[in-house]
């Protein structure tokens, strides 16, 4: 009777961990590819920086690795500037079920970029704290219309294509 008992003990355990195992194995993270635009100013020393940008979020292989591409004009009080960059995003880790944290790559400017550096950085410290990682939260609020932050502000709001 005792090793009836052990028996279906050790069943159950087996049963349990597979359909575990099962379950886990089935929770991948569709791609996403999403766009938004933005409009954000940021006050300055020497004035307000209006940043006006088409924001390109794309997440691949179960979100470990993606993009995000900025297109638009940066208007300051010295001039106005194009602006298209690429970050480059890897190594990317699910945190919770609405937050991912990437490694980022490399940052490149395109060829008709003409937004300095130091004023890109402006803008783009509203998503991280340094240029080695950062973490997004994308929560769907809609069927294809997503919400898009980082833990030191609100990004935006993109639209699934």
């Amino acid at each position: 009777m005792k090793t009836l008992w052990l028996s279906a003990g050790i069943l159950a355990a087996i049963v349990l961990i597979s359909l575990t195992l099962f379950l886990k194995g089935n929770e991948t993270v569709s791609p996403l590819k999403c766009k938004a635009f933005s409009r954000a100013t940021i006050d300055v020393q020497n004035g307000p920086l209006v940043f006006s940008t088409v924001e390109n979020l794309q997440l691949y292989n179960e979100r470990k690795e993606g993009m995000i591409h900025y297109n638009g004009y940066v208007k300051s009080p010295d001039a106005n500037t194009y602006l298209e960059r690429t970050i480059y995003l890897s190594s990317g880790v699910k945190i919770d079920k609405d937050t991912f944290s990437y490694k980022i790559n490399r940052i490149v400017a395109a060829p008709l970029d003409t937004t300095s550096d130091d004023t890109f950085d402006q803008m783009w410290l509203e998503n991280t704290s340094d240029n080695k990682t950062i973490t997004l939260n994308i929560k769907n609020i809609r069927d294809g219309i997503f919400t898009v932050s980082s833990p030191y502000s609100l990004q935006y709001t993109c639209v699934k294509y």
